[in-house]
């Protein structure tokens, strides 16, 4: 995506979703922010979309990966070696890997970089990280709400869900 940089390099290029009844719905970049390791250590692009998506694609609520998802210390989500840890994960073919023996597909290949890693809550799926790409974070939200400034959005309409984890016990 090139390096760290607000700018408009996107700009008129299209991006489809796919609502739930399979309605296909198009959208035209007018702005991006990218992100990179190297410069700012972070690695995501976000785009600002011609017009908001209909209410048909529904927004995914947020976790940050330090708020006790396979972190170092006690977790909320625990990685341990050899024992089944569901994370669903995309890939750009369409298939989701649920990461359990039997349930996994190759997410891992060229083009997946930047697809979301999932944890599935009670009635939900939380995006907590991207394919080897970053979580959400402040800093994120930050730059979305310089994307709404650009177009004279009002950023307080396009915040980042954030999920509380804190019910959750700690391994």
């Amino acid at each position: 995506m090139g390096p760290d940089r607000v700018g408009n390099s996107y700009a008129g290029r299209k991006v489809w979703f796919v609502t739930r009844n399979n309605q296909i719905v198009q959208r035209t970049i007018l702005h991006e922010i990218v992100r990179t390791v190297e410069t700012s250590g972070r690695d995501y692009t976000l785009m600002l979309f011609s017009s908001d998506l209909p209410e048909a694609i529904e927004p995914m609520r947020v976790a940050r990966p330090e708020d006790g998802i396979y972190s170092s210390g006690p977790s909320r989500y625990p990685f341990c070696l050899h024992a089944p840890n569901v994370v669903f994960e995309t890939e750009q073919g369409g298939n989701v890997s649920a990461e359990v023996p039997g349930f996994q597909v190759d997410t891992m290949k060229g083009g997946d970089s930047g697809s979301p890693n999932m944890l599935p809550l009670p009635g939900e799926l939380v995006f907590w990280s991207g394919r080897t790409s970053s979580g959400a974070s402040p800093q994120m939200q930050v730059d979305m709400d310089t994307l709404c400034r650009l177009e004279r959005l009002d950023p307080a309409k396009y915040q980042l869900q954030w999920v509380d984890l804190s019910a959750y016990p700690k391994y």
